[in-house]
């Protein structure tokens, strides 16, 4: 059922690192185009907080340090598209793809995206606005956690960013610049969507 209602609808990837903006600029795509946003983050820690065999699932493989199961997180946005299809809306992920691994084993279930956005911004940038939004507690800013964590994005970033180039379906945008101009990059990219 996932499979047909996906080849319906859009899907509009969005790559983007901690502190690029992500959260606001999904927010303003869903009220300017009708999309309903998706974070990768949000349906994990809902699925979590459930009590049904998924988030159980889950709990423990995070317990036990593993990685989360491709599968599981394939199930969760499949649901996810799914539901946004049936109320007539297309849909935008943030936190997915990580690698290409969640590239192909998403294409292999759901086919490709319809288009992708990837907010480039410095590493430096990153870790400047998230200490500024106050998360460079307990030590995270003194021992570089922040800059760390968005080094570590950019590099995984590079593979899959050059993966959806090939395919024409990369929009870059430029977020260094003021969230206004953002999304002014965002608006002119899905013209062409």
């Amino acid at each position: 059922m996932c499979d047909k209602l996906i080849s319906s609808a859009m899907v509009i990837f969005v790559l983007c690192g901690p502190g690029s903006g992500k959260s606001l600029q999904c927010e303003r795509m869903e009220e300017r185009f009708g999309l309903r946003h998706v974070a990768l983050g949000d349906l994990l820690c809902n699925e979590l907080q459930s009590h049904g065999d998924r988030g159980r699932l889950l709990r423990d493989v995070l317990e036990r340090g593993e990685q989360l199961p491709e599968d599981t997180l394939l199930e969760l946005l499949c649901d996810a598209v799914a539901a946004a299809v049936r109320q007539g809306k297309g849909i935008v992920i943030s936190g997915f793809p990580g690698d290409l691994r969640h590239v192909q084993a998403y294409e292999a279930k759901m086919g490709e995206p319809g288009a992708v956005l990837l907010l480039s911004c410095s590493a430096d940038t990153m870790s400047s606005r998230l200490q500024c939004r106050g998360r460079s507690t307990s030590g995270l800013h003194r021992d570089g956690v922040l800059h760390r964590r968005a080094e570590s994005f950019c590099g995984a970033s590079q593979a899959v960013a050059a993966h959806y180039e090939r395919r024409k379906l990369l929009h870059t945008v430029d977020a260094e610049r003021s969230p206004d101009e953002v999304f002014a990059q965002i608006c002119q990219a899905m013209e062409t969507f």
